[in-house]
Formats: C-alpha cells, structure tokens, sequence
C-alpha cells in the first residue's frame, strides 16, 4: 500500500512536469507560427498599402483613404483570433468631425493596433526607431506619422511643428505622453509634450484608457498570448475651456489622475502595491 501511494506521488509529480513542459512547447510554437504570419502577412499588406498611396496621395492630402486602410491591416490580426476580443466603450465621446489630441496610457506595442479600433483619423507620434523597421516603418512613413527622438529637444520642437500642421489639417494627433510602455502595467508620469500643443493650438483633448494589450505582448517576452479581452475607453473629451485657467504641469496632472482612476477600475491587480 505505502508502495502505492508513493508510486502514484512520483506518477503525479511527472505528470505535472509533463503537462507544464507540454503547455510552455504549445506556447512557444504558437507564438512563433504567430509571429511567422504577422511577418509573412505584413508583406502582402504593405504591396496594397503601397498601391494605396501610390494612387491617392497626390490629391488625398490628409491620406484619409491610406488611414483607413491600415486600420483595416492592423484591426485583421484581431479579428483573426476569435479568442482575442475587444471591449470597446465611450464612443459616444467622440464628436463626429472633431480634430483632438488623443492621449492614452501605453502598456505594450499591441496598444497601436488597438487604438485603430477608433476609427479616428489620426496621426501617431512614434519613436524615430520604428521607422526604420521594415515594413512597419514603411507604412509609419507612407502615411505622415510624426517621428521623435525622445533625447533631443530639436526633435521635439520639429514634433510640435509638424503636429500642429496635421491638426490644421484636421487630423488628430495621437500620442502617448508616459513617453514609453509602462514596466508594470500602471499608469506613469505624464510628460507635458501633449498637453503644450493642447494649449498652443487649442484643440479638444480626448484621453483614451486601454487595458489587456500587456499580456497579449509583454515588454520581455515575444510570446503571443492567444486568448484574451482588450480593454478600450473613450473618456470625455477635455475642451479648451476647462484647461484654459490651468499651467501645463497642472494640465498633464490632471489628465494622467483621470486616466489612472478609469485603469484602476478596469485592471485594479496592477495597483494592489501602489
């Protein structure tokens, strides 16, 4: 009988063993067939993108059509994982036609392609590095995004620049004012880069919340998480009424307190410590 019990306590503890070293090689595979296609498939996607411009950036100014077409390419990689969702909110924020600073927290590089599922014309501010990544740098190009060096104050002031002639032309600019993807998954300090073109051109700003993104691609892992609900919220805008008595530092602490109070709903695991 003892000799029973302890051949079924070295069957389970193997077993065990087993399934976790099953269940991480299932996870590794997944992840590279997952990234395989995402590469593989970015390459069809660019040729059309390509075509795209090609044929309407010449009389398409604000490259609106190319817009939406990479919102298509990027919102495809969703919908093909039926175990990815999306649990979008707050449209009714939105005023139909409005130019905004869109500010939103930042969690991973998953948070571009949720954020398409605004279905904002938008031009994104990105570190100049993904530029140079083939394809997605192609695409960040073909379609105007605002590239910065986040060290250079040159940089920055060509930034400003270039964000405020796209908000002239009516397409919002969006931009992640953490400066870089949360570590932890909570919300950082709010640098004041978004919030002085707020009140340098005066337009509305729309503060966006997003969760899930993190765990679908974490800062330190290239596994795919193959199941999962992303998290995005659309807050009242924030006009220039509201914002026009307060400094920029009180603006940015502001707008950050408000971000952070919706994520602590949304995700209040990230927050037991703080």
């Amino acid at each position: 009988m003892l000799f029973g019990k302890v051949g079924w306590a070295i069957f389970a503890h193997k077993y065990k063993l087993f399934n976790v070293f099953f269940t991480k090689m299932l996870r590794w595979v997944g992840s590279v067939f997952g990234w395989l296609l995402i590469g593989v498939s970015a390459f069809a996607f660019f040729i059309v993108d390509a075509l795209v411009w090609l044929l309407t950036f010449w009389w398409d100014k604000r490259l609106w059509i190319l817009q939406r077409y990479s919102i298509v390419w990027a919102l495809s990689y969703i919908w093909v994982n039926p175990f990815w969702k999306i649990n979008f909110s707050g449209k009714e924020n939105v005023r139909k036609g409005q130019t905004y600073v869109i500010v939103s927290n930042h969690q991973s590089a998953m948070d571009i392609v949720l954020l398409y599922r605004l279905w904002m014309h938008f031009k994104w501010v990105a570190k100049k590095e993904l530029f140079r990544i083939p394809v997605i740098g192609w695409n960040l190009w073909l379609n105007k995004h605002i590239a910065i060096n986040r060290n250079s104050v040159k940089d920055a002031l060509k930034m400003m620049k270039q964000a405020e002639e796209h908000l002239k032309m009516r397409s919002s600019v969006l931009i992640f004012p953490e400066g870089t993807r949360s570590v932890d998954g909570t919300v950082k300090r709010f640098r004041d880069g978004a919030f002085v073109l707020a009140q340098k051109t005066g337009y509305p700003i729309l503060p966006v919340v997003l969760n899930g993104t993190r765990e679908v691609v974490s800062t330190d892992s290239l596994h795919i998480k193959g199941k999962q609900i992303l998290t995005l919220r659309i807050l009242p805008e924030i006009t220039s009424d509201f914002y026009a008595e307060k400094n920029v530092n009180e603006l940015a602490a502001y707008v950050q307190k408000i971000i952070t109070k919706e994520h602590k709903s949304i995700a209040p695991e990230y927050y037991k410590e703080n």
